[in-house]
């Protein structure tokens, strides 16, 4: 096309007309060439060479021609005005189509060149990438609707499978990922091609085509790091020994005892062999792309959360003394800026493992203290049978008499109680050791023991408590011995928490217990009173009223046999004598209840009475006690004294209302036992009417 020589203003309109001509005809040749190449897949009579070259002609010629226009000037009134603007709308309307056709001729030379470079994975990549480019780069609307506009998204699709699938089959000959399941073994291996030239084109290609390496990901993931966390692997890195390959190799037992899983400080040694070694893929494709970090971005979220469930929060110390001398907080964040250094960044959780290896202070002092509070659960579960003397400079809680008078007394709880008070004083001391959140949760810890002693003790041992009289008076013991030790180490724990409410509930905790031992105790002893059972129609008293009162006395006996020794002596005081005193007041109670007392019944009275008087000062160390602590004592002497004595002496034992008699006994009280025990004489008339 020959160039036109812009002169008058005159000369825009033939050039105008010119150039739409030549692009009309440029489009025609392009739509030919492209109907011939994506719809009727027949060879074009136009070489694509030459249209590209006219289109650059063309190209200078509507650029040369807009500039003309722009310079010319021309009054705004005038009708040559209008008619240079009606040249620029027809001439941009050309443009358009020239753009498009421009487009289409620019996407077939690129698939042109893309056939041409079959071997080289960056180039074609690249090519890809630019008509993907100019395909969503759509200015026309007309455009997507062309037939020949679709075959060549569908020619791209394919081009870019080819691609992928070529690559993908290139990175798996220099990036071999193998595994093997036997019986029970696993073996898995990594070999890296050496060839860092090929390895870098094709992993570079890779990415500029924005593939995911998914299959990558997950194996890694679950062939490689899963197993070196939670199983003891064998693991060899080799660069050496294979001139053509980097060799990662490692086996394991698919099943594995628990207490086998691999430490952290292995696991972490592994790891950063493992990625020392994957580096030998690492192709960079841009100072801010790389493929680990494409990796990083699908799998580091997963990884390190593996690390830190799997195995760091396992690692964690849980004692004092572990958590001093362990280097994790520091091994992790070296680890972390290791993982950094290799590139292993996705922006998003890049400080998870920094941020952890921060909070594992403080995870230990949780995990301390729930182990402190597994360590006191498996004491208080311990059997309970086994018992330890207390002296009196041990505990205060016995008898507070004993200790005014400057009498020694001693009692006993189980091992588990003095084992228990051991390990809190371990306890109290490591509070002493630490600040702030730490002691508080130590102490706080403490409290819940404390607690849960009161309910788990009670909940593992119910048999044993409310049927064995011996266990529920060591476990009264054990409460009171753990509530003084919370009272003298009160200044210890006042700062931090107040303990009222938990001395307050181990004191009733042990004394309902014991209560009800007493209370059954009681009810034990009624029953048994059953068999002595006293009527007006009784003549003389049986058998079965003195097996009634031996048993009675036979289990006091046996109280007194594993409670002496047990309870302190206050406690068992007046305990033993509280049950006394019951039998006793039903006793005198039924024989006060009868209207006739033949000689043969009071005789039999007497005879038990007796009994009564030989063995029940006997449950007390000091038999003489039992006149002090047994307020129906005095009463039964008397009553036997009223039983074997005449009218004369029963008056003179109540002398006008001044006698002993009157301790016990009231002016009808006494008078009810004459009637019963003598006839209607004019003797016992005088006695009766001397009682007043």
């Amino acid at each position: 096309m020959e160039k036109v020589d812009y002169k008058p203003f005159e000369n825009v309109s033939f050039s105008v007309t010119e150039v739409l001509s030549c692009i009309r005809k440029h489009q025609d040749e392009v739509r030919d060439l492209v109907r011939g190449q994506y719809v009727d897949f027949m060879p074009s009579a136009h070489d694509y060479h030459l249209l590209l070259d006219s289109a650059k002609l063309l190209e200078v010629e509507i650029g040369e021609l807009r500039t003309t226009m722009n310079q010319l000037s021309v009054d705004k009134s005038s009708a040559a005005r209008n008619d240079l603007c009606q040249y620029q709308r027809d001439l941009e309307e050309g443009v358009r189509g020239y753009k498009i056709a421009k487009k289409l001729l620019s996407i077939h030379d690129l698939f042109e060149a893309l056939s041409r470079t079959e071997n080289s994975y960056e180039k074609r990549a690249h090519m890809l990438a630019k008509i993907k480019q100019l395909l969503n780069d759509i200015e026309d609307p007309v455009l997507p609707e062309l037939h020949c506009f679709q075959n060549m998204i569908l020619r791209y699709e394919i081009e870019y499978s080819g691609l992928i699938n070529d690559l993908n089959t290139q990175f798996k000959k220099l990036v071999m990922l193998q595994q093997r399941t036997f019986h029970n073994t696993k073996s898995v291996t990594i070999k890296i091609c050496k060839d860092e030239v090929q390895l870098c084109q094709v992993v570079v290609a890779l990415l500029k085509t924005q593939h995911n390496f998914r299959f990558v990901c997950r194996f890694l993931l679950d062939e490689v790091f899963a197993p070196v966390i939670v199983k003891p692997v064998s693991l060899i890195c080799d660069e050496k020994s294979d001139d053509e390959h980097v060799q990662i190799q490692l086996s394991y037992q698919l099943k594995v005892a628990e207490e086998l899983r691999p430490g952290y400080k292995t696991v972490l040694s592994n790891m950063i062999q493992i990625f020392y070694n994957l580096s030998n893929m690492n192709a960079v494709l841009s100072e801010d792309e790389c493929l680990f970090k494409v990796l990083a971005r699908q799998m580091k979220k997963e990884l390190c959360e593996m690390l830190i469930e799997q195995c760091l929060e396992r690692d964690i110390p849980g004692t004092i003394e572990g958590m001093k001398d362990s280097p994790m907080v520091k091994d992790v964040t070296d680890f972390n800026g290791i993982l950094t250094t290799f590139n292993f960044v996705d922006g998003e959780n890049d400080t998870r493992l920094e941020e952890y290896a921060n909070s594992i202070e403080s995870i230990h002092h949780k995990k301390l203290c729930d182990n402190v509070l597994e360590s006191a659960l498996e004491i208080m579960k311990r059997e309970s049978h086994d018992m330890v003397v207390i002296e009196q400079h041990e505990y205060q809680f016995a008898s507070s008499t004993n200790t005014a008078t400057g009498q020694s007394s001693n009692c006993m709880v189980t091992r588990t109680a003095v084992e228990m008070k051991k390990f809190l004083d371990k306890v109290l001391t490591e509070v002493q050791t630490q600040h702030g959140e730490a002691a508080d949760q130590l102490v706080k810890t403490i409290a819940t023991i404390l607690e849960r002693y009161t309910v788990d003790v009670p909940m593992a041992n119910e048999k044993l408590l409310f049927k064995i009289p011996q266990q529920s008076a060591l476990f009264r013991n054990d409460c009171s011995y753990l509530n003084y030790w919370l009272q003298k180490n009160d200044d210890k724990l006042k700062e931090h928490c107040s303990f009222a409410c938990i001395s307050e509930s181990l004191k009733t905790c042990g004394e309902e217990i014991f209560q009800h031992q007493l209370s059954s105790q009681r009810t034990q002893m009624l029953q048994a009173l059953n068999g002595f059972e006293l009527t007006n129609s009784l003549v003389e008293l049986g058998s079965e009223h003195q097996r009634a009162i031996r048993q009675c006395i036979r289990q006091f006996e046996l109280l007194k046999n594993v409670w002496q020794t047990v309870l302190p002596d206050s406690v068992y005081k007046q305990s033993i004598s509280g049950l006394v005193d019951v039998f006793l007041r039903e006793v005198i109670k039924r024989v006060q209840s009868l209207e006739d007392i033949t000689t043969a019944i009071g005789n039999g009275l007497v005879l038990l009475i007796d009994i009564m008087k030989e063995t029940l000062p006997k449950l007390f160390k000091e038999p003489s006690e039992v006149h002090q602590l047994v307020k129906q004592w005095t009463k039964l002497m008397q009553l036997r004294q009223i039983l074997c004595g005449s009218l004369v002496e029963i008056t003179e034992l109540w002398a006008e209302g001044k006698g002993p008699l009157t301790m016990c006994f009231s002016a009808e009280e006494v008078k009810h036992l004459v009637r019963a025990l003598f006839q209607n004489t004019k003797q016992r008339q005088a006695c009766i009417a001397s009682i007043a």
